[in-house]
């Protein structure tokens, strides 16, 4: 019997065995806390990414008070844009999104108490544990803070057209338009209206030149010294002469000479220009702009407040007339405009129609009398081949129309056809041509200020930073 527990006591087969079974425990717990601090990794790049998005959606909109309310749309909670599907109960810290004003930035726009430049977001979200629950059963808090500066001399070079819808169904009323200030009772606000307030919205979320300069110095010819952001306006149909385009918006005192689509039409009423704001963060420069001039709503000196019947007589762009529709060669003639202006700049174009090619007879070329709706978004897919970004705005447009393109195409889909890809689609009525990229931007107004947030750089800064 001695021996027996003599040999057990010295025998060494079987320790491995042992080791083996120890070694696995702490392996598997290894491995365990790898696959939870990967987790929790992954969470917190996912949480850091939303608050990014957010401080930065927050910041383009500055110094406006909806400011915060935009960087809380773009949050990474279960209603934000930023949302992430594996990352649960994000919250937004008590307090934040905040605005602040930041002055130790070289470049930084100028602000105090009343109008910030940086944008702070603070978000949490707890995350539980897997396996590591063996050791503790607490779940890890993790935060992601963001600061993101307003806009400004970073913008980006922009060659911008923006092609107007001017035929005559632009005469209609848009009830969906208020009155604005000061007009008769009795005046119309027409679809034409709506389109210049868009257009306004959209010059003055643009930067005509840095936004650290007080004043964008002297205008010759339309543009200001070192412009940043120039705007054209086109309009289709086009102008019988390329000679007078400022009758199309002096209150008619001439026809506009509307002709005939043809090879030789004007479509440009306004030339690649900045002189709509004196400096970056004045209002839109009225009387000494020909830009603002085409899409004022009012004639500042009054000469237009006349009433002629239930319509007011207001300065801008009119409705020159044409029953019909055709905006093929507005988008060529855009084009053909912006790949010889300045180089080595960002080109957009920005289409606003109904979308219903439907020219017929004495109104159009016979060549181009059939399939006008696919001959438009073919005029813009060549657009966006030569990486200009073109955008569509879909204002009153059907899933019926485009009588002569046998079916290929509707309104609707024509112009979502035209935009470079779904993000640049916008429309004003989701129930009948929907946007699945902005399904909640339906006004004139919100969709020209979306856009023109797009056209603006701002950055991250570090945390803190004052």
């Amino acid at each position: 019997m001695n021996s027996h527990f003599r040999r057990l006591f010295h025998e060494q087969e079987g320790q491995a065995l042992y080791l083996f079974a120890a070694l696995l425990i702490v392996l598997l717990g290894m491995a365990a806390l790898s696959i939870d601090i990967g987790f929790a990794l992954h969470a917190q790049r996912e949480l850091q990414a939303s608050a990014d998005a957010a401080a930065t959606a927050g910041a383009l909109d500055l110094p406006n008070s909806t400011a915060t309310a935009i960087a809380k749309e773009y949050d990474g909670e279960s209603t934000g844009m930023n949302s992430y599907p594996d990352l649960q109960g994000v919250q937004m810290v008590s307090g934040y999104p905040m605005t602040t004003c930041v002055t130790g930035i070289a470049g930084a726009p100028p602000c105090n108490s009343t109008t910030p430049n940086a944008i702070e977001v603070e978000e949490t979200v707890t995350v539980p544990l897997f396996f590591a629950r063996v050791f503790t059963s607490q779940p890890i808090t993790l935060v992601a803070r963001a600061e993101a500066l307003a806009p400004s001399v970073a913008a980006v070079p922009y060659n911008i057209v923006v092609i107007v819808d001017t035929t005559a169904s632009m005469q209609t009323a848009d009830s969906a338009c208020p009155v604005p200030p000061g007009w008769p009772g009795n005046a119309t606000v027409t679809r034409e209206d709506c389109a210049k307030e868009g257009v306004a919205t959209l010059l003055g979320e643009l930067a005509p030149c840095s936004s650290n300069l007080a004043s964008c110095g002297t205008v010759t010819n339309g543009n200001v010294q070192n412009p940043v952001q120039e705007v054209a306006l086109y309009i289709f149909p086009g102008l019988g002469s390329s000679s007078n385009p400022g009758a199309e918006y002096d209150c008619w005192t001439q026809s506009p000479g509307v002709v005939p689509y043809g090879t030789s039409t004007n479509y440009q009423a306004i030339g690649l220009s900045s002189d709509y704001k004196a400096s970056d963060s004045s209002g839109l420069n009225a009387g000494n702009s020909n830009l603002v001039d085409a899409i004022t709503w009012t004639n500042q000196s009054g000469n237009c407040l006349t009433v002629n019947g239930s319509h007011l007589l207001q300065y801008g762009l009119q409705d020159p007339g044409g029953e019909h529709t055709f905006y093929a060669q507005a988008i060529t003639a855009a084009q053909a405009m912006l790949q010889g202006a300045r180089q080595n700049v960002q080109n957009v174009i920005i289409l606003l129609s109904d979308g219903d090619a439907n020219a017929t007879g004495s109104q159009i070329l016979p060549a181009w009398a059939q399939n006008e709706c696919g001959q438009a978004v073919a005029a813009a897919q060549a657009a966006t081949a030569q990486n200009t970004w073109v955008y569509s705005i879909a204002y009153g447009a059907q899933q019926s129309g485009c009588s002569t393109d046998g079916g290929a195409y509707s309104p609707c889909s024509a112009l979502q056809a035209i935009a470079s890809d779904a993000s640049k689609f916008y429309t004003d009525n989701q129930a009948v041509c929907p946007s699945s990229a902005h399904p909640s931007i339906t006004s004139l107004n919100q969709i020209f200020s979306d856009i023109g947030r797009q056209f603006l750089n701002t950055r991250l800064i570090a945390w803190g930073t004052n």
